[in-house]
């Protein structure tokens, strides 16, 4: 059946098709995004925040490294000039000894060397190099021999010239003195490159760390901006829009759709809106075809009862008119009773087929739609001597919603009322089958067809026309194919409800 509707309709086939194929991706799970987004965001400022607490931390650090070398090498500076002070004096209180021709007292060396030896200590401890140890404790050692050497020649006598000692004294202190400022300055000069370096390594540390934090600054706030713009658009305009639908709702108004841009948690909750909208409009669709079908039964009725009852008085009083003329009426008046009855009976039985198509409408919503096509398609029978049959394929399948139900019936008492008027048929046949998610319906009949591609009669062609709109407005399609002596085979297309998706649908099967 399917090959068939496509055979008679193929573009609208597909593009029911691919309604078909887009039903079916708008029930793809959605997966929750927005929680991985956010904590993706919080953990990139965080790694931001840490990144730039580093290099501040790193900057500090280095300055305070940089500072503790600095300090241990003005310490050093100030220790080595200690010792240049200290030899200073010792090597100046052994020539004022020589040059006032005094004995260098022994308390003097010991005492010297002792604090000598305290300074070296110390200035290993501060983290002196044992090369400059070494030079400097050279130096003190040829001071102190020098001193012992002199205080050696004063205890031996005038047995030597004290001239000539002195003056070699003189000259051996002297140039201690010297070698002691030389590598007093060297140190100074050494240690004063080595701060400079120090403070240059420093201040491109600092230049460079700066730079890193402003470019994280820069990057913080780009991300900052990017992230705001992204959670406006998929988050807050979102919700903006679903707040305004819903507004719209409790107007009771039904909105458009949300448009589904994200299969995130928003994108969730804007199909669940979009089904909850739909239930709600296929609600008051239901209410207003209940309301509709209420005053089909009442109308029903009324014709039932009153013009029906006119219909068949009025063919009582023919009746009777014809039998007071005695069988002496005219020719011209015998025919004029006869077109009068033809007329009475064509509008009572147009009249009847009226009202059972009224009554099929709301019968279907207490014995469900098979059973009162069923009823109708009896009916219809009985009244036009038409045998009609009437196949369902698996009827608990066939669950339609209230309007594509209406609209169903109607296009069946059209159908049926241009198999009596135009296709002068002897039987019919109705076939319901389950086609995934729609459902087709087909109308044959053994009357003598017609050319579809020529200018069918107004009446037929004003029929097909409106029972094409009919299906086309509950998202059906309609197609006919007819041949002159063959009969005439009409497909129909009808989208069948969700199952689940709205409780107020009716069972096709009752």
């Amino acid at each position: 059946m399917s090959s068939l509707a496509g055979f008679l309709f193929p573009n609208t086939y597909r593009a029911n098709s691919q309604s078909v194929a887009q039903n079916d991706s708008s029930r793809t799970e959605f997966t929750g995004r927005i929680d991985r987004r956010l904590s993706f965001v919080f953990v990139s400022l965080f790694i931001l925040v840490l990144l730039v607490g580093g290099s501040s931390l790193y900057l500090l650090s280095s300055h305070l490294l940089k500072s503790d070398v600095i300090a241990r090498q003005s310490e050093q500076v100030h220790t080595v000039e200690r010792i240049d002070r200290r030899l200073q004096y010792f090597t100046s209180q052994v020539q004022l000894a020589q040059l006032q021709n005094k004995t260098i007292p022994g308390s003097l060396i010991r005492t010297s060397m002792t604090d000598f030896e305290t300074l070296l200590t110390l200035y290993k401890n501060v983290g002196g190099s044992d090369r400059n140890i070494q030079e400097m404790r050279q130096m003190i050692t040829d001071a102190e021999r020098v001193a012992e050497r002199i205080v050696g020649q004063s205890q031996n006598g005038p047995e030597r010239s004290r001239s000539d000692v002195d003056t070699r004294a003189l000259e051996a202190m002297e140039a201690i003195q010297q070698r002691i400022q030389g590598f007093t300055d060297r140190i100074s000069v050494e240690h004063e490159r080595i701060e400079d370096q120090l403070v240059s390594e420093t201040r491109q540390k600092m230049r460079m760390t700066i730079g890193f934090n402003v470019a994280l600054v820069l990057i913080g706030t780009v991300f900052l901006l990017a992230s705001r713009r992204y959670f406006h658009h998929a988050i807050a305009l979102p919700l903006r829009q679903l707040a305004e639908r819903s507004s719209e709702i409790a107007k009771g108004e039904v909105p458009e759709n949300m448009p589904i841009t994200s299969r995130d948690e928003i994108g969730l909750l804007s199909h669940a809106f979009n089904r909850m909208a739909g239930q709600l409009k296929e609600h008051q669709d239901k209410q207003k075809g209940l309301a509709i079908l209420d005053e089909r039964e009442r109308l029903a009725c009324e014709l039932h009862d009153s013009l029906a009852q006119d219909l068949a008085f009025l063919r009582i009083k023919l009746i009777e008119a014809e039998r007071s003329f005695g069988g002496n009426a005219s020719t011209e008046t015998n025919n004029l009773l006869r077109e009068l009855f033809q007329i009475v009976d064509e509008a009572y039985q147009n009249l009847r087929e009226s009202i059972f198509g009224l009554r099929a409408l709301a019968l279907k919503n207490h014995v469900g739609l098979v059973a009162a096509l069923a009823d109708y398609l009896r009916d219809f029978s009985d009244v036009r001597k038409i045998p009609v049959e009437l196949k369902v394929d698996h009827p608990e399948t066939i669950n339609f919603s209230s309007q594509v139900e209406i609209q169903l019936i109607r296009i069946i008492h059209e159908a049926l009322t241009n198999i009596v008027k135009h296709a002068r048929a002897t039987k019919g046949k109705i076939t319901i089958e389950n086609d995934n998610d729609a459902a087709t319906i087909t109308i044959e009949d053994d009357g003598r067809g017609f050319f579809t591609d020529r200018t069918l009669e107004t009446s037929l062609r004003f029929g097909l026309e409106t029972m094409k709109d009919r299906a086309k407005s509950v998202g059906g399609i309609l197609g006919i194919n007819s041949v002159p002596g063959r009969g005439s085979l009409m497909i129909i297309r009808l989208p069948l409800a969700q199952q689940g998706f709205d409780e107020n649908h009716s069972r096709a099967a009752g």
